[in-house]
């Protein structure tokens, strides 16, 4: 496959996949591309002509039929498949947006536009990168505040399933005055995606940092048991743990207040506007059970806090969420008092190791901070 695209696709884990297939079945294949370590990934993809897609309606839905979707080509260089590309969507774990963003730095050019989609932030390390060499060039950078599917997992070489979201994801610019452009390149592939004041509320609009985090650390004698599986929503969604959510909900909300972000709505909100959640119940409580996510069997373990809920979601999510408090001077108990369970569970010290502004070279208070989005530099 080595036809010419408008677009490049970076990322071969279920997020990636599901988006070169969706634009594939949209009549708009694009270059699908990864580093050469994930080359396996893409061989497989090679040797089935495409990518197999199956949009489910549940998790445990087994009759939605597969699709191959067509890609334009794959390439195991990514600053080489970027060069020319009017459209770049990069779907990597939290941790890969720095590597990446440092191969591409020199390689972005006047014009183009780049999705970070899925885990928040990879629009600040890529400017954080060009800073790092001290270019400054026309590029529109977008983030999500999560991935536009649910569920979005690998199943088998160049195979993938998931379920598309109705609402709840998010896209912001960089800077923040291609808003317009930004919100409706994202629209043009994803109708139910809208549009964020700017980079501040998708990174503050983290759900995974939100409902991952509780629901493994406070299960943590079952999902560390050997063998079997946990229904970390269903069985481990007690109501302490939910009030643990709704917390930690609180303090990203007043985050968002703090840098000026209108955007108050709750998690709860959230779950029915994604598709996850048919109506808002009495409580969050009710809420969350009668979604998609008490269906989600956790494979047990004791290795089960290295898994990414804990691994990325805390050191990426959490951590990085203190720091910026302690930027704009909020009170965050809660993001702290996980980050140190996390850290004493795991023998990490991921307060040390995690995320946070100085990273990125940002600062400034609140004023600093807003300027950098609408700037898009620092």
């Amino acid at each position: 496959m080595t036809a010419a695209s408008d677009i490049v696709v970076i990322g071969t884990g279920g997020g990636g996949l599901t988006i070169a297939a969706e634009l594939g079945l949209a009549g708009r294949p694009a270059v699908l591309a990864d580093q050469p370590r994930f080359g396996a990934a893409l061989e497989a993809v090679e040797a089935a002509g495409g990518i197999e897609l199956t949009f489910r309606t549940s998790l445990t839905d087994t009759t939605a039929p597969a699709r191959l979707a067509p890609v334009a080509a794959t390439s195991s260089d990514p600053a080489t498949a970027v060069a020319g590309a009017e459209l770049v969507i990069v779907c990597v774990p939290a941790f890969g947006h720095e590597p990446l963003a440092e191969i591409l730095a020199s390689r972005w050019s006047d014009g183009q536009t780049v999705l970070w989609v899925g885990e928040p932030g990879g629009s600040f390390a890529a400017v954080a990168a060009l800073r790092a060499i001290n270019r400054r060039i026309d590029v529109a950078f977008g983030d999500t505040n999560t991935l536009p599917y649910y569920g979005a997992l690998v199943s088998g070489p160049g195979a993938v399933g998931a379920i598309r979201k109705s609402g709840g994801t998010l896209v912001a610019a960089l800077p923040s005055s291609r808003l317009d452009h930004v919100a409706a390149t994202a629209a043009g592939i994803w109708p139910w995606v809208t549009p964020a004041e700017n980079v501040w509320e998708t990174l503050l609009l983290n759900f995974n940092a939100i409902d991952h985090v509780p629901a493994m650390l406070l299960n943590l004698g079952s999902i560390q048991r050997p063998g079997g599986t946990f229904t970390l929503w269903g069985e481990g969604g007690t109501r302490g743990v939910v009030r643990v959510i709704e917390a930690l909900d609180a303090e990203y909300r007043a985050m968002r207040k703090a840098l000026g972000i209108a955007n108050d709505t709750p998690y709860e909100d959230y779950l029915v506007g994604q598709g996850l959640a048919p109506r808002r119940g009495a409580d969050l409580y009710e809420t969350l059970h009668a979604s998609l996510l008490p269906t989600l069997a956790f494979r047990c373990g004791p290795d089960a806090l290295d898994h990414r809920f804990v691994s990325e979601d805390v050191p990426y999510s959490l951590v990085l969420g203190a720091s910026l408090a302690q930027e704009i001077g909020a009170e965050v108990p809660v993001i702290e008092s996980l980050t140190t369970l996390a850290s004493a569970a795991s023998g990490r010290d991921y307060a040390a190791e995690g995320k946070t502004l100085a990273g990125w070279g940002l600062g400034g208070g609140v004023a600093g901070l807003t300027a950098a989005v609408t700037d898009g530099w620092w």
